[in-house]
């Protein structure tokens, strides 16, 4: 048990059919932390109104720069949980990596599609 993070990218096609027939969606891992509460605190905090009920949170290219912004300053805060573990700071590069590539996947432009990312926990 513990705090897992997944970021989730869904591609929806609009109109045409994509490599596998008719599907409407898909979804593309985009990113996981396990153990990352501060992380996991600064998008609670930001995004979700504070409300951490493990619900899906969208962002938006513009969302993820400002959470790398917090990274690169350190300004994640501190947060506790139960099954949470501890933040060490050792995330840093691979936190930073996660979120650019996220953002250029979410600004990747293709023609009868378009993008959107989610982020979600389990505790």
């Amino acid at each position: 048990m513990g705090l897992d993070m997944q970021l989730t990218g869904e591609k929806y096609f609009t109109g045409r059919e994509n490599r596998r027939g008719t599907k409407k969606a898909e979804l593309i891992d985009l990113g996981y932390w396990y153990k990352h509460p501060n992380l996991h605190g600064y998008i609670v905090e930001h995004f979700a109104g504070g409300d951490d009920e493990c619900q899906r949170i969208e962002l938006s290219a513009d969302d993820l720069r400002q959470i790398i912004t917090a990274v690169e300053a350190s300004k994640l805060p501190e947060t506790d949980g139960f099954f949470f573990g501890k933040s060490d700071g050792s995330e840093k590069e691979e936190d930073l990596q996660i979120l650019n590539e996220a953002i250029k996947w979410l600004e990747e432009e293709e023609v009868d599609s378009y993008r959107s990312i989610c982020y979600q926990a389990s505790w």
